[in-house]
């Protein structure tokens, strides 16, 4: 079964494509070292209005990042802010190319915190093994445990209260002529949000402010599973670990549950949050700040049409 349907709502035209990057019908760039960046431009909301391209880039982490891929990025993209989700250890551990961004501004904005992370990040063999333990369980169930904290935990919804604080600031066009009077040169630059993959953390925020800005469940659900194409490269080296260990074959399933998107999870997400507010729209507001006035804002500035 096709578990990443054809994305409503997404119409980039042909001449919005940049010079330095391929773009395809669900918003992904295509990059040397990053596999999973994507331009959130184009989908469209319920009242027929659409997302502004070259503004909201989902990714994961830029560790791998080229020259070309960061040039591609500013110069293509105006990309003026990195909000990193990834805890402390992640970010040392796998910290972002920040001298290949000159002029781009890097805030960190930790969801979730080391423990409740557990297995999930935790690398070399101290981490396979405790990988083996969990999988042994149903993985699937671990990440429907595990999703609920990325909305309700402490951590998490300061991280993500932050998030939506730093959507509205004006940032400016980087690699433009401040004095130039054009249109694009007059648009703030693009912010990109991160997690480690781009799955999970990166992914639920892309589900909050999507629907903050009105777009149906339907494009949500398609955004957030699009990451699954671009995760095979990540899965196949924690199999190729696994293997090397002699931890591979039974194993390799629970791996690929623990490395996707699924609607499982982000519906376990979404009916914590109904259970204990009532309603998305509800822990937003109360929880995260994004008041009926802060969400015209995001929309008045991500959106056109």
């Amino acid at each position: 079964m096709d578990l990443i349907p054809t994305m409503p709502g997404i119409a980039l035209e042909e001449d919005a494509l940049p010079d330095g990057a391929i773009v395809d019908g669900d918003g992904h760039i295509e990059l040397e070292g990053l596999a999973n960046t994507r331009d959130l431009g184009g989908i469209k909301t319920r009242d027929g209005r659409s997302i502004r391209p070259k503004m909201l880039l989902r990714s994961g982490a830029l560790s791998g990042a080229t020259e070309h891929d960061a040039a591609a990025l500013i110069d293509e993209y105006r990309l003026a802010k990195v909000l990193d989700f990834r805890t402390e250890e992640e970010r040392l551990k796998s910290p972002d190319p920040e001298d290949l961004f000159d002029g781009v501004k890097f805030v960190d904005i930790p969801i979730l915190n080391t423990q409740a992370l557990g297995i999930t990040r935790e690398g070399g063999i101290k981490g396979l093994l405790k990988a083996v333990k969990t999988i042994e369980k149903n993985p699937a169930d671990l990440m429907i445990e595990i999703y609920p904290s990325m909305l309700l935990d402490e951590t998490s919804s300061k991280g993500y209260a932050q998030f939506f604080d730093e959507l509205l600031e004006n940032e400016p066009p980087v690699g433009a002529d401040p004095v130039a009077e054009d249109e694009e040169s007059a648009q703030p630059g693009s912010v990109l949000w991160h997690c480690s993959a781009g799955k999970d953390r990166a992914g639920l925020a892309a589900v909050l402010l999507l629907h903050v800005l009105g777009v149906p469940y339907e494009a949500i659900l398609a955004d957030y599973l699009a990451t699954n194409k671009y995760m095979e490269t990540r899965t196949q080296e924690v199999l190729d670990s696994l293997s090397a260990y002699g931890m591979a074959g039974k194993l390799d399933e629970g791996v690929r549950v623990l490395n996707s998107a699924d609607e499982r999870f982000l519906r376990a997400a979404l009916d914590a949050v109904d259970e204990r507010y009532g309603s998305l729209d509800e822990y937003l507001c109360q929880v995260l700040g994004v008041t009926p006035e802060k969400a015209e804002a995001l929309r008045t500035k991500f959106l056109e049409g």
